[in-house]
């Protein structure tokens, strides 16, 4: 919300990327699941209990005015005017005193000492202050500012305060420029309703300015050659969510990483990247120079199964990489011929018990010092149905324990991974939503030791203790170590940056405006303890850096050292940009970034006020905190945007402790939803690069030349074990010149996803004459080796003296422009289609066409069908209805009768009988019901969620069964052909469900089908989703299942098929409160209150604090004529859930049956104000005003609820009567009527008409 739109040039070897063109939808006006309501009606702020959001919202409108301003050039500045308020008046914006922070010509930065607090500018002198501060930036690409804090003044003329993060970019010369800092800003709102400013501070101020790039991107020249990569990672997930079979979900998260390493042993670095269900993981191989070549299918390695991350690991010290692959389905061995081709060994995984959670990141050590590198592996939450006593939502939000169990395997030797979690020790504290781990020696004992970054709560350092009575152990020392660290931790890194040659940690948290600004406002947790605010603000403070103090535990730096800028950050990690001798830091971040021109919402605010502040002290199943995550997590898969446009952080090191950004002036801001990156030297010359990872984006892979200029020189180290393992992973190297000594560590695994160069790159600064190099390798044997030459690679083998050397490759020229088209074109080509590997069964329906005769699927059961919808507003959609009736016999040819559906309104059949003159194919209008439930259905066929694409183009089988779906590019002649081949075997069926060759080694999950028949049902299309139940109930009859059934079931008016669909489930879940609680429902309206009672008090047991059941066992009492019990149930209901309209509407009976119209009028109303379409107490409510004398008032309700809900029928019955008793029969015989063409066996209907008309 408060993050103001900014544009981004990409670099001169950019990849150009072709905008989509315009898409057609069906767009059904959706309801809000009753369940949800709650929470999505605070979906825009300003209605619940942070109305300062509101407030930061309209304030956010009026900087993004600000922010047009400032790009659009020094010639708009003036119309900042229109910005400030008459009587404004402003500080100096840029400081008088600046300290220089250890500059290099080719990279110039100061930070201000104090920043003058006199306001003593007025409106018309402010847009020279604000030229002036852009000044040095040709043009302003970039101007982001970020709203972090918010408070209302007290007073009779109340100003608003916010606090506000300022960043501006742009071209310089022939490099960059930036300028970052704080703002305060006093606001008043006037008389027009426009805020102004009142008041204008600058509070901090850095600048930066590179006259050259520092990075310049090479995406085009290393992988352009590559077909793969222009056609599979050009497109980002978004793409192939929208035309891969949503049984591969290749969308989800994005989390999906890039590795490097040297499977080939040629001495370069090549690069690994992880891709979706359904797309190959890619090997590109570097050939040295400057190019990739794609070898995924020669290696071996085209895996189609879903990856999130890969290591390069000499697994048998053999001397070649292995490969290791987190997988849907655990963790795969690859091992490397030699020559490399890999093979899968089926048997290398040896768990104790199987995984019960995804695998996210994994890390590798010789944690046991025998030789062979051991591996740990990260899970998140819970599978589906694995734990239902902890699955759900991480609860509470601040400090979860419902993660699913993290695995250490051990390397015996002979190619097997042992689990050994439990007997070393780590099977402690392990419960947390894990991202990330990395292994370091940080005390220096010997022992590797182990960090693990947990989302929702507490960071874990595992102790490594050694032999303790013969066997590893290992201990959780975080609290005592000073490394808690309450944060969204999803990245962990070991890191010497203050070169005292201990290894101090990185993690990667969440720096969050929103947050910011809702965790410091009055209504966030009112009622928590100043601890728990403290470890709120925490978690949204940003990334942590932790210096190691040399005796075990550690100080935290975080806030001095000016290193917690990293916004939504995932890997985060050291990379030396500069070669001055001092790790500096980067951090890829992002989450949900939509489409240009995509209608979004962002759900930032949202999330930290209905979400996080609703989350429970302890953790409580069925609060509004979990309908909270439900809401979120609906809203973003489909339309939502979360932390969207964060750009990458680049922190400098000062060489003094602290940390400066220089991420737009280095080039390094990029706007993606970024997930890993790696470092490696891409082109031999001594300094680091970047290969990126952002599989939300276009493209996902990119990579950047380090081409700075500053002069320094450098060392590049790789080791060789001996009596260690092979890849000397662990080997803590400590480099020494003359002016400085710096400790690095080999590692496998760092960061989120990421796996970096095992050689290591040493920036030397200034240093000259030779270096120094002592190893402390895994096995304990030191090693120093003296005269290494400078500006040199260098090979150095355990145990021996002599050494390899090699000079560093004369830095590369400066790439020129490219023709990024090149890289551009389609994935593949719209005409050809979907398949689906699993075939999606279609709705039936009943429709007249334009000519009357009746059409429905179940009539053409037998035949391949061709169902097309469309639309008259769709231009695209003549053209298919020309192709279908030129292919029409064709069709006919092969077998498969066509059907044509226009969605258009009922009212509008003129403009579809002339959409289709002079055209021999048969046309219905599909109607709400018809067109809805097909919208539905093709939010289920992919990933994406999109709603139904006009036109869209269904190929079934005779079964009824979607096989193809087509949306561009129609051609019957193709559809015809595709006819003949909807039967074939399966392994034909997944290879052409796919765009790319590659291997499955697990077969693809089934479809589910739960969350489609959930999604029919809460639309009101209850037919279609009995159905969808029925064939998940056979598929997986899970209690949930047949809850959802039985609730089916009750609505359809099958009271005893419902009842054994609840009994059902609680058969397979006794203690499944909502169960019992339906059943309870079911059985009072079948007249058995007792029973019902019974069942209410079975779910209070199971869950003390559910509303519903509360509520129900309230009105059964009531009913009972145990009034004054149920009156406090209808009361703790409401204080559990706010507003609940049910619990509001049996409290306005409790009062009307007492004789109380007045409160009971009011209760009513607040049930109808709480959710609309509330039918049963919208009539309660016009039966009350009618009661008091206010007919017209109650005629107003039912005729607006006749509106909202047309499907409650009671309505009409006392509309009606409200017409008859005041004589207005005409109009009482009317609303009947309308109730009879909906129902016409409604037995009330027909009385009361029966009546209306014997009276006339």
């Amino acid at each position: 919300m408060s993050v103001v739109v900014l544009l981004l040039a990409c670099g001169a070897g950019g990849i150009a990327v072709v905008a989509a063109p315009k898409v057609d939808y069906y767009r059904p006006k959706y309801r809000v699941p009753p369940s949800l309501e709650s929470v999505l009606r605070h979906l825009e702020p300003g209605h619940d209990a942070f109305p300062e959001e509101k407030t930061a919202e309209e304030l956010a409108e009026r900087l993004g005015r600000l922010s047009a301003l400032l790009r659009a050039g020094p010639t708009h500045t003036a119309e900042v005017a229109d910005l400030l308020a008459p009587d404004f008046r402003g500080g100096r914006l840029t400081p008088s005193d600046e300290v220089s922070l250890g500059n290099n010509p080719q990279l110039e930065i100061y930070r201000a000492r104090t920043m003058a607090s006199d306001a003593v500018l007025d409106r018309n002198a402010f847009g020279k202050e604000l030229s002036a501060l852009v000044g040095g930036i040709d043009s302003v690409r970039v101007a982001e500012l970020l709203i972090t804090g918010i408070e209302v003044e007290a007073g009779a003329d109340p100003l608003v305060r916010t606090s506000v993060r300022f960043d501006l970019a742009g071209p310089s010369g022939g490099g960059r420029a930036e300028r970052i800092g704080r703002w305060q800003m006093r606001w008043r709102r006037g008389a027009d309703g426009a805020w102004r400013v009142v008041e204008w501070n600058a509070l901090e101020h850095l600048r930066s300015r590179a006259p050259a790039p520092i990075f310049d991107e090479v995406t085009q020249t290393a992988f352009a050659r590559n077909d793969s990569f222009r056609r599979q990672l050009v497109p980002g997930l978004d793409y192939w969510a929208a035309n891969l079979d949503a049984v591969f979900a290749p969308r989800g998260m994005g989390h999906h990483g890039v590795s490097v390493g040297d499977f080939d042993g040629d001495g370069l670095d090549d690069i690994y990247v992880s891709q979706p269900e359904g797309l190959p993981n890619r090997l590109f191989r570097n050939k040295g120079d400057g190019t990739f070549e794609d070898v995924t299918e020669a290696a071996g390695v085209g895996v189609l199964d879903r990856t999130s991350a890969v290591l390069f690991a000499d697994v048998d010290n053999d001397g070649d990489q292995d490969l290791i692959l987190l997988t849907r389905s655990g963790p795969l061995l690859f091992v490397n011929d030699g020559k490399g081709h890999f093979t899968r060994d089926p048997d290398a995984f040896q768990f104790k018990k199987p995984l019960q959670g995804s695998l996210t990141s994994a890390a590798m050590a010789d944690y046991d010092r025998d030789g062979f590198v051991d591996l740990y592996l990260c899970t998140y939450g819970y599978f589906i149905g694995v734990s239902e006593d902890k699955a759900g939502p991480p609860a509470p939000y601040h400090d979860a324990h419902n993660g699913s169990p993290k695995v250490l395997l051990r390397n015996d030797g002979h190619g097997r991974f042992v689990d050994v979690t439990e007997e070393v020790g780590l099977d402690q504290n392990n419960d947390g939503f894990s991202f990330a781990a990395t292994w370091a020696d940080y005390d220096e004992d010997g022992w590797p030791d182990l960090l693990v970054a947990n989302d929702f709560g507490r960071k874990n350092l595992y102790h490594n203790d050694g032999l303790v009575d013969g066997k590893i152990r290992f201990r959780d020392v975080a609290a005592g170590a000073g490394v808690e660290d309450y944060g969204a931790g999803m990245s962990a890194s070991f890191v010497d940056y203050d070169n005292d040659g201990h290894l101090d940690i990185y993690t990667g948290n969440m720096w969050t405006a929103a947050g910011q600004r809702v965790t410091a406002e009055p209504g966030f947790m009112p009622d928590a303890s100043p601890d728990i605010h403290q470890i709120y603000r925490r978690h949204v403070r940003g990334n942590s850096l932790f210096r190691n103090r040399g005796d075990g535990t550690f100080e935290d730096a975080t806030l001095t050292a000016h290193a917690e800028f990293g916004r939504w950050a995932w890997s985060s990690d050291a990379i030396d940009f500069d070669n001055d001798g001092w790790e500096d830091l980067y951090v890829v971040n992002g989450m949900f970034t939509r489409d240009p021109g995509e209608e979004s919402v962002d759900v930032d605010s949202f999330f930290w006020r209905q979400v996080v502040a609703n989350s429970p002290l302890v953790r409580k199943p069925g609060t509004l905190y979990d309908d909270g995550w439900r809401a979120t997590n609906r809203l973003l898969v489909s339309n939502g945007a979360q932390a969207q446009h964060e750009r990458n952080v680049l922190l400098r090191n000062d060489g003094r402790g602290g940390f400066e950004e220089v991420s737009g002036t280095a080039g390094l801001d990029l706007d993606q939803d970024g997930r890993a990156f790696a470092v490696f030297d891409y082109d031999g010359d001594g300094d680091p690069d970047l290969v990126l990872m952002a599989p939300r984006s276009s493209p996902q892979l990119r990579i950047f030349r380090n081409d700075f200029a500053g002069g320094n020189s450098a060392l590049a180290v790789r080791l060789m074990g001996t009596k260690s393992n092979r890849d000397a992973v662990g080997a803590r190297v400590t480099v020494k010149t003359d002016q400085l000594r710096r400790t690095k560590l080999v590692q496998i695994g760092s960061g989120f996803l990421s796996q970096h160069s095992k050689e290591l790159l040493f920036g030397l600064g200034k240093s000259s004459g030779t270096a120094e190099a002592t190893i402390v390798w895994p096995s304990g044997l030191t090693q120093t080796v003296s005269g290494l030459p400078l500006n040199h690679r260098v090979w150095i083998e355990e145990g021996k003296g002599a050494v390899r050397t090699e000079p560093f490759r004369d830095r590369s020229a400066p790439s020129v422009g490219v023709d990024a088209t090149t890289a551009t074109g389609p994935a593949v080509p719209a005409s050809r289609g979907t398949w689906l590997y699993e075939p999606f069964p279609a709705p039936d329906f009943t429709l007249k066409d334009l000519a009357g005769q009746e059409r429905s699927l179940s009539g053409l059961a037998g035949h391949p069908v061709v169902l097309l919808f469309w639309a008259t507003s769709a231009p695209a959609s003549r053209t298919a209805l020309e192709e279908l009736a030129r292919g029409r016999s064709a069709l006919a040819a092969a077998g498969a009768p066509i059907l044509t559906l226009a969605v258009d309104p009922l009212a509008d059949e003129a403009k579809v009988r002339a959409a289709v003159q002079g055209l021999t194919v048969p046309v219905a209008i599909a109607g709400e019901e018809v067109a809805g439930t097909y919208a539905i259905l093709s939010r289920y066929l992919f990933d994406r969620r999109e709603d139904l694409r006009l036109p869209t183009l269904l190929l079934l089988n005779g079964q009824g069964e979607i096989e193809k779906v087509y949306r561009e590019g129609i051609a019957a002649a193709r559809i015809a052909e595709d006819v003949a081949k909807i039967d074939a075997p399966a392994a034909e069926r997944l290879a052409r469900a796919v765009p790319f060759a590659g291997t499955f080694l697990f077969r693809p999950a089934e479809r589910n089908y739960f969350q489609y028949g959930l999604d029919l049902s809460e639309q009101g299309f209850d037919g279609p989703a009995l159905g969808v139940f029925e064939r998940a109930a056979k598929r997986d009859p899970s209690a949930i299942t047949f809850y959802n059934l039985g609730t089916l079931y009750m609505k359809r008016g099958q009271p005893i098929v419902a009842k054994g669909a609840f009994e059902r489930a609680l058969e397979m879940k006794p203690d499944y409160a909502d169960a019992s609680n339906s059943l309870g429902a079911l059985l009072a309206q079948s007249g058995d209150v007792p029973g019902a009672i019974e069942r209410f008090r079975a779910a209070l047991q199971s869950r003390p604090d559910f509303p519903d059941a509360l509520n129900n066992l309230g009105f059964a009492l009531f009913q009972t004529g145990q009034a004054d019990e149920a009156y406090p149930l209808y009361e703790k209901a409401l204080k559990l859930q706010p507003g609940f309209p049910e619990a509001l509407n049996n409290l306005g009976i409790f009062y009307g049956r007492r004789g109380d119209l007045e409160t009971a009028q009011r209760y009513f109303q607040q049930a109808v104000d709480g959710r609309a379409g509330y039918g049963e107490a919208g009539n309660n409510l016009a039966l009350v005003l009618a009661a008091r004398g206010d007919a017209p008032g109650a005629v107003t309700v039912l005729q607006r609820l006749l509106q909202e809900e047309p499907a409650f029928e009671m309505t009409y019955v006392t509309l009606a009567r409200i017409y008859l008793k005041a004589g207005q029969r005409r109009e009482g015989i009317q609303v009947l009527e309308r109730l009879l063409q909906r129902n016409p066996k409604n037995p009330i209907g027909l009385e009361l008409l029966r009546q209306a008309q014997a009276a006339g």
